[in-house]
């Protein structure tokens, strides 16, 4: 029997009970519904029908939960190729418009079969349908399992590693945060781990290895000290790129060797001199090389603007000046 971590389930009377009847009792790993598939697909189906029905129907959705199931019973499943209704009794559902043209067609009398007949009949249709069942379930889960491993990578954790646990807020269980770091206590198999939400051990759950990630700790680290502090309080000044391009060039900063005659000395600034603009501070762009960026038929994204203190914005639009002046934004 598989069930969730729900405490109607682990209770130690559930347990006994289990134990009494000889029934083997497995578990959900935590936030993880794909554990039990089946069970949550059915739920989710059964919720959008519910909704569907009951926008267009009004609220007394509970007269009307028969009619859904029994529509649900009658769809035949993907992955079985028959419909639940078969399943369970043999025989295709005989609903409304079913029973109109059997009517029509004059099928419909008194059953002449006998129960006996009617038992191994019943037997040798279900064996017969249990065999394209298994057939149908082993090439759909192979087709999923193909598709599911295209975007799945092979982890492991050790035990005694730190991890972090994607777990559900307290505030809103729609909304999930990872938390942690924990400790791995122990491997149950590939994809399950137990993992410790206390440093004490006590508190202890089954995750999956989805819900999981590692921890990496960060080592202590040292900022540089770039000015030390004055009396009075002052404010680091962003980059001035525009008194920086209008300094004079580099070029006849430049400090050349002393140890050079007169003439050599000549002779080196009439070398430099041709390739001054690669000695400047002024930035700008090369015109050797151009890069385009094919975008398509796709539009400008537009996002919406974000407030700053007057301060701030003050220095951006400086920025954007400075920019705007040297030619490398338009």
């Amino acid at each position: 029997m598989l069930t969730d971590q729900g405490p109607q389930f682990t209770s130690d009377l559930m347990q006994s009970l289990c134990q009494k009847v000889q029934v083997e009792h497995l578990v959900t790993s935590a936030y993880h519904p794909q554990t039990n598939g089946l069970c949550e697909r059915f739920n989710g189906t059964l919720k959008q029908m519910l909704r569907t029905f009951v926008e267009s129907q009004g609220r007394d959705w509970e007269r009307y939960l028969p009619h859904l199931l029994f529509a649900y019973r009658e769809v035949p499943q993907e992955s079985t190729g028959f419909s639940p209704f078969e399943l369970l009794y043999g025989q295709r559902v005989r609903g409304p418009l079913a029973l109109m043209r059997e009517g029509w067609e004059g099928k419909l009398g008194s059953p002449k079969t006998s129960v006996v007949e009617y038992v191994l009949k019943f037997r040798e249709r279900m064996q017969a349908i249990m065999g394209e069942v298994y057939d149908n379930l082993k090439a759909a889960q192979s087709k999923q399992k193909q598709w599911y491993d295209r975007g799945a990578r092979e982890r492991v954790f050790e035990v005694g590693q730190k991890v972090l646990v994607l777990i559900p807020t307290r505030q809103n269980k729609l909304q999930a945060a990872w938390e942690g770091p924990f400790t791995i206590l122990q491997r149950m198999n590939d994809v399950n781990y137990v993992v410790a939400l206390d440093e004490r051990g006590k508190r202890n759950k089954v995750y999956h290895i989805n819900m999981i990630k590692a921890y990496y700790e960060r080592d202590p680290a040292v900022l540089t000290v770039c000015s030390l502090p004055g009396d009075e309080p002052e404010t680091d000044p962003l980059l001035d790129l525009l008194a920086a391009a209008r300094a004079p060039d580099d070029l006849d900063a430049a400090q050349i060797n002393a140890d050079l005659s007169e003439s050599q000395r000549g002779q080196l600034s009439r070398t430099l001199a041709p390739y001054r603009s690669i000695f400047m501070g002024k930035p700008g762009r090369t015109s050797l090389v151009a890069h385009h960026v094919d975008t398509g038929d796709h539009h400008p994204l537009r996002q919406a603007a974000c407030r700053v203190s007057l301060e701030v914005k003050a220095d951006i639009r400086r920025e954007i000046e400075e920019m705007l002046t040297l030619g490398v934004i338009r």
